[in-house]
């Protein structure tokens, strides 16, 4: 199967369909968890690319909820999964119960303060720290109560959450204080329960109805098996199943009436390989025996509420006589304390268990199941009701069996759904059971298919959603993001400035230059709101509002250093004379003929406005004097010093373009 760019062509559609059945399939694509574009199929499902999922990012999609990796249980090694129960959150770990619809979390009254204790049982619940807890009151548990469990529990109404995106307000809790039960449960039934004047949405149903953030009311679930590898904890997915945790067939039976997935079995056979002699005192006449058969056929109850398999005397006697194992009326269990050499045999025997189920009795659509050994390879530790020992004590090696009183105690528990995957869709009033799937990275390697809701659904389906769905933390997730964002921008921006600055000014004194003060406008980006500011703030005598604009650039445009003035030395220059009699003054006017107009003329200053019969001169002394042939031949100074009382000299330019200069010039 070919999954490139999480696209599958025809070859792998057809594998597909072969790994997760095609009586799943239609879930998946009904969806559009797998949804076709051509001849391909696009994998929406958490396996798949993310790019893939973001389309679908606004819809309900199956959860996984997080697993333990501790181990718990005082008859077994049993998987957890963790839930935050509280406000603020307290994590616990608790068991799966598919038979129930409530979950328990353990009291602080079920522990003596130690923390072993607290541990060993998967944390405890403080009421007391909670704010969101509503107590309700003292109440019977109501699980397995036809196993002959019972006892009370403190209930009331809090918040159950599986991480900060998902959680479910005021849901049921029972906080037991006993060791009756020694973990708590979660509850994955759809029953609704009548605690006080209302009815309850279950956890499951919360998540659809009043959420929508599964799609549907279903799950997958396998326990997991300490007893594999290193142990493989177990899965459980609301809304959909692992793929990745199961071997796929197409058959599928029906919820009974109380919703509870209930089978037929139609016969159960252990093998031995090889065939020890050991085994010919138990009266096996060959490698192969059969322990339940079809005459036996009768409906038993998937709970893993309870680690035990509960099977009729008849059937329990055929284990004893067939395995050799010793029945403790006391525990009402089989125990090996008293015959541990058997337990040494039965474990090199290499038994696999081989469950034959179906829907209906001795029906024909079955399936067959393998368990090894291992999976019955279980152990009693203190404080078990009713086991003579201490804490100090080893534990007890038994066999998972109890003897059921009447066909209402028919189960199967824990212990042989180690080696099963569960697939539940009351949307469809039907259930699959698999043979389990054990790997390593069993947690990291996920394959997560969303089961959809079908149109002829009775159950009550998630809010039509349009866009996407953030709740109040995410809200604030993304506000503080935003401001972080900004403070960082800015930050970075004044950063700069400041290193403008500073290498402009470093520049500068490399350069030979005075130190040159800048400040943080004159800089990057706040250079430009600068200039725009004092646009209005200057202006020239019948200007403009526009100023030139120059290019950006990065380059710094340094201004010369000042230095003292130096004149330079004149030429001789063409000078018209004319002396006006009575006037008391000389006017000399510097030709333009013959004169190179790229040659500097020292002029004296003067100040001087037409009609003034005395204009004021500031006489200046040029560094000589030169002599200039003039319209009638005579000889002028160009700049000349006071000569007489009253008479002054004074030299104007005449441009060649503006002829009417004469009309100035007193006569």
């Amino acid at each position: 199967m070919a999954l490139i760019g999480g696209f599958l062509d025809e070859d792998g559609m057809e594998q597909m369909e072969h790994h997760i059945g095609r009586q799943l399939l239609p879930r998946a694509v009904e969806l559009g968890q797998w949804a076709r574009s051509g001849q391909k199929w696009a994998a929406v499902g958490r396996s798949a690319p993310i790019f893939l999922r973001t389309a679908f990012a606004s819809e309900p999609s199956a959860l996984s909820v997080p697993v333990s990796t501790n181990w718990l249980g005082l008859d077994g090694n049993w998987s957890p999964v963790s839930i935050r129960v509280g406000t603020p959150p307290q994590w616990i770990d608790v068991l799966v119960s598919t038979a129930s619809q409530e979950a328990w979390a353990v009291g602080r009254g079920g522990c003596d303060g130690t923390d072993k204790c607290t541990r060993e049982r998967g944390g405890l619940f403080e009421i007391h720290n909670s704010s969101s807890w509503s107590e309700g009151g003292y109440a019977a548990l109501g699980l397995d109560l036809q196993l002959g469990f019972g006892g009370n529990g403190l209930y009331g109404f809090d918040s159950i959450a599986l991480s900060d995106r998902v959680s479910v307000p005021e849901q049921i809790i029972a906080v037991i204080n006993t060791t009756e039960y020694w973990t708590g449960f979660l509850g994955l039934g759809i029953k609704a329960t009548n605690f006080t004047d209302a009815n309850r949405l279950t956890f499951l149903s919360s998540l659809v109805e009043n959420q929508s953030l599964i799609p549907s009311h279903s799950y997958g679930y396998t326990p997991g098996a300490f007893y594999h590898l290193k142990g493989v904890p177990a899965s459980l997915t609301l809304g959909g199943f692992d793929a990745a945790r199961f071997e796929p067939h197409d058959i599928s039976f029906d919820l009974d009436p109380n919703q509870d997935p209930v089978v037929a079995i139609n016969e159960i056979k252990v093998t031995a390989q090889p065939l020890a002699a050991s085994n010919v005192s138990t009266g096996w006449s060959e490698n192969r025996t059969t322990l339940l058969s079809t005459a036996d056929s009768a409906f038993f109850t998937l709970d893993s509420s309870t680690p035990y398999l509960w099977l009729p005397e008849s059937v329990c006697d055929r284990f004893e006589k067939s395995l050799g194992l010793i029945y403790d009326s006391k525990l009402e269990l089989y125990t090996f304390q008293q015959n541990t050499a058997q337990y040494d045999a039965l474990k090199n025997w290499n038994l696999t268990f081989e469950f034959t189920i179906s829907d209906l009795p001795n029906s024909a659509n079955e399936i067959s199941l393998s368990l090894p050994y291992a999976a019955f390879d279980s152990q009693l530790e203190y404080p078990f009701p009713g086991l003579n020992a201490t804490e100090f004590s080893e534990p007890t090696k038994y066999f998972p069996l109890r003897r059921a009183k009447n066909d209402t105690q028919f189960t199967l528990g824990r212990a042989f759904m180690q080696e099963t995957y569960l697939i539940v869709d009351y949307e469809r009033n039907n259930f699959s059971v698999y043979q389990a799937k054990f790997a390593s990275d069993a947690i990291m390697k996920r394959t997560i298919v969303d089961i959809s809701r079908p149109k002829n659904s009775t159950l009550k389906g998630p809010e039509k959603l349009h866009g996407s769905r953030l709740n109040t933390r995410s809200l604030v997730g993304i506000a503080i993001g935003a401001f972080a964002a900004l403070l960082a921008l800015i930050t970075l921006t004044a950063f700069y400035c400041h290193w403008c600055c500073f290498a402009r000014q470093s520049q500068g004194e490399r350069n030979g230059k005075s130190r040159i003060t800048s400040k943080w406008y004159h800089c990057g980006p706040f250079r430009w709101l600068h200039v725009a500011s004092r646009r209005r703030s200057t202006l020239e005598v019948d200007g403009s509002l526009e100023y030139a604009k120059e290019f950006p650039t990065d380059c710094e445009i340094m201004e010369l250093p000042p230095s003292n003035a130096k004149e330079l030395h004149g030429s001789q220059v063409n000078t018209l004379v004319r002396y006006h009699e009575g006037k008391g003054h000389t006017i000399n006017i510097i030709s333009p003929i013959d004169h190179d107009p790229a040659t500097p003329v020292e002029l004296e200053d003067h100040s001087y406005s037409p009609g003034d019969k005395s204009p004021s001169v500031r006489p200046k002394l040029a560094p000589y004097s030169a002599d200039s042939v003039g319209w009638h031949g005579s000889q002028s100074p160009s700049i000349s010093s006071r000569s007489n009382e009253g008479s002054r000299t004074s030299t104007a330019v005449v441009s060649p373009v503006t002829p009417k200069f004469h009309e100035h010039l007193p006569l």
